[in-house]
């Protein structure tokens, strides 16, 4: 069972954490490496460019659901090992290509799709893990020390990779993360903690993923959040599908400015991880939820509206930016505790995999939205409709029992 002392004081959890901030960073400079690499070494056209993005974002929508009903019949910790192993295997095959003269577009094509179906089921796994890891009252905590080395990461990461491919050629920083997913599997394999055993029951995949999606719809709590996330995810992912061009393009700001702003954004994602649990603790978790919606609501309005002199919209656009990320990390970080705490064991696998495909499936949606707005009312105009159609979230997160939800409630809550 685990300890209720402080996590940093368990190691079993440590060793989880060690792995994954070591993978994360990883992640964070093939990011970028992979498509520099078909860019710089593949001379890629715009069209192959996009057709890799949506081939490493459709394992998401392809295997979720089918990969929830697996992580809830068998351990899960021999999921995530496998995963990372896996990841490590493809990821190698892109220097390894390089070096014998037969990298190509095909291969990149197979290694986004195949890194990207482990990281769905590393993912789902991962979150359905957690809680027999480290206990109900300790979710909180735990998934904001992970959200901030994911934050983290995201903050130093790309700079690394940038002087990694600067230094070497385009496909050989990937070799990093291969490594840092070796690192994350040592780390898994090391945990000692027994799982909680599972429940066997008859293996009906469709009444299974019925009965996580049930599950997940049925608690009013969960229900609200799956709303509230899939509304913002579509409205971010159309934000984000034309922001960069806005700042290039109708702003002018070069690209040393354009890096500033996102890294900004990173330290407010960062600080936001870290805080997450002391905000819960202090109005608590549904309240800071609502927070957390709240800034960024006025971050998705601000980028929107952000005009005047050009030091004057870059200096709001910046503190948006940090305010809003940092709300982001609020809603990410209370968002999964309160998924975890309140679904039975058992469904963990399914209800995870239902709530990443109900909200993370608008993301290409909302990415086409954007981008037909954009070219019908402008890029500024895009970014102000979306930014405003944010609000309709609050009065659905006002009218739910987040407001008087001080503690994570029990499972059997209604």
């Amino acid at each position: 069972m685990p300890s209720r002392s402080g996590l940093a004081a368990d190691p079993e959890f440590l060793k989880l954490w060690a792995g994954e901030t070591i993978s994360d960073f990883g992640d964070q400079i093939t990011l970028l490496a992979i498509p520099l690499t078909a860019v710089i070494v593949l001379k890629a056209s715009a069209f192959e460019m996009g057709l890799l993005a949506a081939v490493a974002a459709a394992p998401t929508a392809l295997f979720s659901l089918p990969v929830g009903v697996w992580v809830d019949r068998i351990a899960r910790r021999p999921i995530l090992i496998a995963a990372d192993l896996g990841r490590a295997v493809a990821l190698s095959s892109v220097p390894v290509a390089f070096i014998l003269g037969s990298l190509s577009m095909p291969l990149l094509y197979a290694v986004a799709f195949v890194t990207g179906t482990l990281s769905v089921f590393f993912l789902v796994a991962y979150q359905a893990y957690l809680p027999g890891l480290v206990g109900r009252e300790r979710l909180v905590d735990a998934n904001g020390k992970m959200n901030a080395s994911s934050s983290l990461a995201q903050l130093a990461g790309p700079s690394v990779s940038g002087i990694l491919v600067q230094l070497f050629t385009a496909p050989m920083p990937v070799v990093v993360d291969a490594l840092s997913f070796i690192g994350s599997l040592i780390g898994v394999a090391l945990i000692r903690r027994p799982e909680p055993t599972l429940e066997r029951r008859p293996r009906d995949m469709r009444a299974e993923i019925r009965e996580g999606m049930a599950a997940l719809l049925g608690q009013p709590v969960l229900r609200t959040l799956v709303v509230c996330a899939s509304i913002f995810i579509l409205l971010l992912s159309a934000q984000t599908a034309i922001f960069l061009l806005y700042l290039s393009r109708d702003l002018g700001l070069p690209p040393s400015v354009i890096g500033a702003l996102l890294a900004i954004g990173s330290v407010g994602a960062l600080a936001g991880a870290l805080l997450a649990s002391r905000v819960a603790r202090r109005i608590g978790i549904g309240p800071s939820f609502i927070a957390g919606s709240l800034l960024f609501v006025g971050f998705a309005i601000t980028r929107g509206l952000a005009s005047g002199p050009i030091t004057v919209t870059v200096t709001a656009l910046a503190v948006a930016q940090l305010v809003g990320l940092f709300g982001a990390s609020l809603f990410n970080v209370n968002g999964p505790s309160l998924r975890q705490a309140l679904t039975p064991p058992h469904l963990l696998g399914r209800v995870n995999a239902s709530y990443r495909f109900l909200v993370w499936g608008t993301g290409p949606f909302g990415a086409l939205l954007g981008g037909t707005l954009g070219e019908l009312i402008g890029l500024r105009g895009a970014l102000l409709v979306t930014g405003v159609a944010s609000i309709v979230v609050l009065p659905i997160l006002f009218a739910s029992a987040l407001p008087a939800t001080r503690d994570i409630p029990a499972r059997h809550a209604s």
